[in-house]
């Protein structure tokens, strides 16, 4: 029974300091991937890209930041509708649907748009450099890092 007390405070100090290390560890790399002022250098490294394509590279960042904040003000009336569909009295299978198929098309468009933008940026490099760039994204995210998103960092203690 004397050791209790101890092996409850051992065990405290291990998850608290499991706890801290995870959450050092986590930021960092939230920090690192999400500094948008980092990413051209580090993109610029890993393709060894020219200046003239450092500078293309930083323009389709320019231009696919103006792409989401497109995107995100076009899905809101979209994700009301949705909402809005669910909070009927009944199930409205059909609206449903339809709000569903928009919301599709708005992705698919979106997608459309970045993909071709993407495609002539790389038609830019040199096929080493496509090389590189082919094998980096086999990488889990290299793609969504690549063309600026950051990770999204949920904290659950705020609901977020």
């Amino acid at each position: 029974m004397r050791r209790l007390p101890w092996l409850l405070l051992a065990v405290s100090v291990v998850l608290n300091l499991s706890m801290v290390a995870g959450f050092v560890m986590t930021e960092q790399k939230v920090s690192r991937v999400a500094d948008p002022a980092v990413r051209p250098v580090e993109v610029s490294k890993a393709l060894a890209l020219t200046p003239e394509q450092l500078e293309a590279f930083t323009s389709l960042q320019d231009s696919l930041q103006e792409r989401r904040a497109m995107f995100r003000e076009y899905m809101e009336p979209v994700r009301r509708a949705m909402t809005d569909t669910l909070i009927e009295e009944s199930f409205d299978r059909e609206a449903y649907r339809n709000v569903i198929s928009k919301r599709r098309e708005v992705r698919e468009e979106f997608f459309l748009q970045i993909g071709e933008e993407l495609h002539d940026f790389l038609q830019t490099l040199s096929p080493e450099q496509k090389a590189r760039f082919k094998d980096l994204s086999r990488e889990r995210n290299f793609l969504r890092r690549f063309m600026g998103n950051t990770p999204k960092v949920r904290n659950a203690t705020a609901g977020g």
